[in-house]
């Protein structure tokens, strides 16, 4: 069995225009990745930058205009392998909205699983499993439209949780909440990867997101600009920029004061990494005067 739970192979994608005559342009342009289980991989890019056509192409929802798409060796375009495909990997999407189908918590997270004709006693078990990895059993008998915006998404997690895929792959799942919604959003992904071993890719335009992830792709016109750890991405500052991109604030900080000739290290990504070193830094050069 391949250590590569995801791997993308010369992929290209264009969408139908609206018209026979009309040709889009290509969404995504001979792009090659693979993702290993267990990982944590963030995908950045600008609107129509491709990232969002990555994540349908990652469970066959999209079929490669060329190239290949495997899925733990399976390939998508295979549709007598799509049921196994997707109940691998799972794509939760921007709105929960859309995706919750049922009007009450529980049987909202157990809708998936029945479809798959899990039996009853393992449904029960598997809901009860995921609304408590998402943080939202207490709320399992609570009306869905009730719940706030990062509730909301929770939910959303929790029903892909219970389908029980080896990879989950999420397309902007913050992007419609608030801080305190991003927050636990972003809390309860980090446990799934790190406490539950699952792997993740995570689609996002917010960089303190994406700084907490174990590799950074950058997408820009449809192709692959940047692959690396988030302090080998974002350590080149201007290239992030240059695709429309911001960089962490605590970097964009610590660039800013080594243009005014404060000595700043080139990686610093956190706010905590740059509070330890300019204290450390600049709190010994103080007692030192003193």
């Amino acid at each position: 069995m391949t250590e590569n739970i995801l791997e993308f192979q010369n992929v290209s994608f264009r969408y139908e225009g609206s018209s026979e005559k009309e040709q889009l342009p290509l969404a995504v342009r001979d792009v090659s990745f693979s993702v290993k289980k267990g990982d944590f991989v963030a995908i950045l890019g600008h609107n129509g930058s491709g990232k969002s056509t990555l994540a349908k192409l990652s469970n066959s929802i999209l079929l490669p205009e060329s190239g290949k798409v495997l899925v733990n060796g399976m390939d998508t375009a295979d549709e007598s392998l799509s049921y196994d495909i997707r109940r691998t990997v799972g794509v939760v999407f921007q709105n929960p909205d859309n995706q919750i189908v049922a009007s009450v918590v529980e049987e909202d997270v157990a809708f998936g699983p029945e479809n798959l004709g899990v039996p009853p006693e393992e449904i029960r078990k598997r809901v009860d499993n995921a609304l408590k990895a998402v943080g939202m059993y207490e709320y399992r008998k609570h009306e869905p439209h009730k719940l706030s915006g990062g509730q909301k998404q929770r939910v959303a997690i929790a029903g892909m949780i219970a389908m029980l895929p080896e990879c989950i792959v999420l397309d902007e799942p913050t992007a419609m909440l608030d801080p305190r919604g991003r927050k636990e959003v972003m809390d309860t992904i980090l446990k799934l990867n790190r406490e539950m071993g699952m792997t993740v890719v995570f689609i996002t335009h917010f960089m303190e997101e994406a700084v907490r992830a174990s590799r950074v792709i950058v997408m820009d016109n449809a192709e692959i600009l940047m692959d690396g750890t988030p302090r080998e991405v974002f350590r080149q500052a201007d290239r992030v920029k240059a695709a429309g991109l911001d960089v962490p604030k605590p970097a964009e900080l610590a660039r800013a004061l080594q243009k005014k000739g404060v000595p700043m290290p080139d990686d610093i990504l956190t706010a905590s990494e740059f509070t330890e070193y300019f204290l450390k830094r600049f709190g010994e050069s103080n007692n030192a005067t003193t």
